[in-house]
């Protein structure tokens, strides 16, 4: 049954992070298209993270005459916890979800996630709960992913199988308190919204979330032990502003 049928009152904002996705804008389009003209309560907004391949004018391209989707563009690369900060801001949706704006996360995930929201302030999408694609994550990252995962659940003092999925939603309410205060711009943002969640009392809850057998990750050797060094030194940061009060209500 169409979201639109079965949620008519709820509506939803499904906010698409990109970054130098200028070749996969035909395909993400072609896919978002026709789901948008069949779910009329939903809303979508890619932001562009400030790319310097033409993302912006492909997806424009690709989405011209789509009267609920928009393109956000960014002068500068500020990452994904910026990104979809500053497209949730302001927005009047009943549910706010954030997805992978390269479909790593089919759009069949929406359903199971919307319903989840209805008895939960925010529910994150886990790759642990379903089995993948073979060869669908490059080993080093696994482990890499593996250990952010239990050092993030060490030092915050939550328990999640899978805390870096691109795929979270929230209750409009439980994400004005959240992003509100959320400050990670970069790869350890999921971990703070879960650090931040836990401090609010919010109830997080979990669907499965299935890469798509044709996605690829793309992020060279090099990157990844940068974004590595980074993601730890956010972790730090995180702990340090708890303990500063920093995440108090501005």
């Amino acid at each position: 049954m169409p979201l639109s049928r079965r949620f008519k009152k709820p509506s939803v904002l499904l906010v698409l992070p990109i970054y130098n996705e200028a070749h996969e804008a035909g395909r993400v389009c072609k896919e978002v298209r026709p789901f948008l003209a069949k779910h009329r309560d939903c809303r979508a907004i890619f932001v562009d993270d400030g790319s310097h391949d033409g993302t912006a004018e492909a997806f424009r391209r690709g989405l011209r005459g789509l009267k609920r989707a928009a393109v956000m563009g960014l002068h500068a690369n500020g990452g994904k916890g910026k990104a979809v900060r500053l497209a949730f801001a302001g927005a009047k949706e009943d549910y706010l979800i954030f997805l992978d704006g390269d479909l790593a996360y089919s759009l069949s995930h929406l359903r199971p996630m919307i319903s989840a929201l209805k008895s939960s302030d925010m529910v994150i999408g886990s790759r642990s709960m379903v089995a993948q694609a073979e060869g669908s994550l490059p080993k080093r990252r696994a482990f890499l992913g593996w250990g952010f995962n239990r050092l993030a659940c060490l030092l915050f003092g939550f328990d999640y199988p899978d805390t870096q999925a691109g795929l979270k939603g929230f209750r409009r309410r439980a994400a004005r308190e959240l992003f509100l205060r959320q400050k990670v711009d970069g790869f350890a943002f999921d971990a703070e919204l879960l650090y931040l969640a836990r401090k609010l009392g919010l109830k997080v809850g979990q669907i499965p979330a299935q890469v798509s057998g044709a996605h690829s990750y793309k992020t060279s050797q090099v990157k990844l032990s940068v974004d590595t060094l980074i993601c730890l030194w956010d972790f730090l940061l995180i702990r340090l502003r708890s303990w500063s009060g920093q995440y108090r209500y501005p």
